[in-house]
């Protein structure tokens, strides 16, 4: 009588260690920017580790439900993980991250913007280091550039600019000390996304 309570209780751990694997991979590849900014040498791994945690969960979600002859079960299960498994890969988690602070941050993005057109010391909020390579707002004249990608020589970058008038094929913003980058997303409020 014990194995055979044993083995749905089994399977139900399983399912809640592949729904917790998930969940973790979901919450930590939408932080893969700012796990990046902080700890970059961490930030690949965790996210292989929270792969590998939930499609190995899965799997063993699936053929524990195989054990039990539970095929329909196994193949909801097995479809869910294919399924979730596609869409979080498929997300733009970068753009998703950078957009929702934009969105958070508008009054102090505002802020910053009313700091540099009055000659004012920029006083850069304590979150921006998560979104901001160095933590820090370039002031390059009229534009205000947060570096967010640059690589390890500085020949080539990415970030978040303010621009004083919409853009034109011409407009350009240093985004490392050897490259030149275009406005290529309007984030709003006369903010950029340069690359």
């Amino acid at each position: 009588m014990r194995p055979a309570t044993k083995k749905p209780r089994q399977a139900r751990w399983t399912v809640t260690m592949a729904s917790a694997g998930w969940l973790v991979l979901t919450v930590v590849s939408c932080l893969w920017l700012p796990l990046f900014q902080a700890i970059w040498w961490f930030s690949m791994p965790a996210i292989a580790a929270a792969w590998a945690w939930a499609v190995l969960w899965s799997f063993a979600a699936v053929m524990t439900y195989l054990s039990l002859k539970r095929y329909v079960r196994s193949f909801v299960t097995l479809t869910i993980a294919v399924l979730l498994g596609v869409v979080i890969f498929r997300i733009d988690w970068q753009t998703l991250y950078i957009d929702s602070q934009f969105w958070l941050h508008r009054d102090e993005f505002a802020a910053l913007v009313a700091e540099h057109e009055s000659g004012r010391p920029l006083t850069v909020p304590w979150w921006m280091k998560y979104l901001s390579m160095d933590g820090q707002v370039q002031q390059q004249g009229e534009v205000l550039y947060l570096p967010v990608f640059e690589d390890w020589r500085a020949e080539t970058g990415s970030g978040i600019a303010h621009l004083p008038a919409p853009p034109t094929s011409r407009t350009l913003v240093q985004t490392a000390s050897g490259d030149l980058g275009s406005p290529v997303r309007d984030l709003g409020d006369g903010w950029w996304w340069v690359g």
